[in-house]
């Protein structure tokens, strides 16, 4: 679905930024008859989202994002049922590969299964029973019915024809260059001016730029984050694969081919709009991936490469009214921002139409990294 050309004078919401969390804003705007106009820097779903890595895993999560993840969860499930979007429930494995992992995992265990989350501590021979893919440096994992995967560059068409169904107006190739903000808002970007009765900061990496426009320094940070897609394959794994430090992030697709990431870092800024493979750091990758499961070794690799991602200081979503600007929110932050993309969309859309979200949003108030 491509996105509009023509930007209108007005629209009661602008959301600047087309990836998952300005997306799915607007689709819960506009299913709530609200006019809603996506403004985006670039193509639409043309940076992070679309270079994500798309696993969608409860278990890795920060504790004070779990509630919000589960929202995620079923947004993205439910989703998939509505717009046919590709996500795939295969459960998830959080693996522990020496002594000292092994006992943060089953603390991180304890604690998930003390909040009612269905988390499975596995070793030994339970263990090599349910994976016996993985390799025998595996000392234990956690296992997690609930997570899953999708492909983010099929979700991103999905969703764009979801958003445009409902009524939402996509323009792409619009970055904002200047905001005026009092009674609304006025931005003024290369494919004209655009005035709102309120303004949704979604931007990812881009989020920290676009409150600078309003006088709010948010301390935000960026990741480079590199992935790599392997050779189609006979199946080699049947779950998600993540790691108890959070260096690792394993899947395989149904066409074959196996996804390859953790947050290893790249090289490249947004000031210089770089992003580039650092070599070593994907060795170091790719290794440690065979190492949890062998049979990755005699794959070959397709393609690598790498992706922004905004980050809060806590690593904490900044979910709420922007300090100083009531009719300003912004959604972004949050590390897996992917993942929780559907829930703070929908967060976010609901501060907008009701003035409460449907889950606790107080701790991720954007004010916290301004004290």
């Amino acid at each position: 679905m491509p996105a509009a050309t023509e930007l209108p004078a007005r629209s009661d919401v602008v959301v600047i930024g087309a990836g998952i969390t300005g997306l799915s804003a607007a689709l819960h705007l506009a299913r709530a008859g609200r006019e809603v106009v996506v403004l985006d820097r670039g193509d639409v779903w043309g940076e992070a989202s679309g270079a994500n890595a798309g696993t969608l895993s409860l278990q890795v999560k920060h504790p004070h994002v779990m509630e919000l993840m589960e929202m995620s969860l079923d947004l993205w499930q439910q989703e998939a049922a509505f717009s046919d979007w590709e996500v795939t429930q295969t459960g998830g494995l959080r693996v522990a590969l020496s002594s000292r992992e092994v006992d943060m995992l089953r603390t991180s265990v304890a604690l998930q299964r003390s909040r009612g989350f269905d988390v499975e501590f596995l070793e030994g021979r339970a263990l090599a029973d349910h994976a016996p893919w993985l390799g025998g440096e595996v000392l234990a994992a956690s296992a997690c019915p609930r997570d899953a995967h999708s492909t983010p560059l099929s979700v991103g068409p999905r969703l764009m024809t979801s958003a445009t169904d409902a009524g939402a107006r996509l323009v792409g190739h619009a970055g904002v260059r200047a905001i005026d903000s009092g009674d609304g808002c006025r931005l003024a970007t290369p494919a004209g001016t655009i005035r709102c009765d309120i303004l949704v900061i979604a931007a990812g990496a881009w989020s920290g730029q676009v409150a600078a426009m309003l006088g709010v320094r948010l301390p935000l940070m960026v990741d480079v984050n590199m992935l790599t897609i392997t050779e189609p394959a006979p199946p080699v794994l049947d779950r998600v694969v993540t790691h108890i430090g959070g260096v690792l992030t394993l899947k395989q697709y149904s066409n074959g081919t196996c996804m390859i990431g953790g947050g290893w870092q790249g090289r490249g800024s947004l000031e210089s709009g770089e992003k580039d493979i650092d070599h070593v750091r994907l060795l170091h990758n790719l290794t440690f991936a065979s190492r949890v499961v062998p049979a990755l070794r005699s794959l070959g690799i397709q393609r690598c490469w790498s992706g922004f991602e905004s980050v809060a200081p806590d690593a904490l979503p900044v979910l709420g009214r922007l300090p100083g600007h009531r009719h300003v929110l912004i959604a972004t932050g949050a590390r897996g921002g992917y993942s929780l993309g559907p829930a703070l969309g929908r967060a976010v859309a609901e501060l907008v139409t009701t003035g409460t979200a449907s889950v606790p949003a107080e701790s991720f108030d954007p004010a916290r990294l301004l004290s």
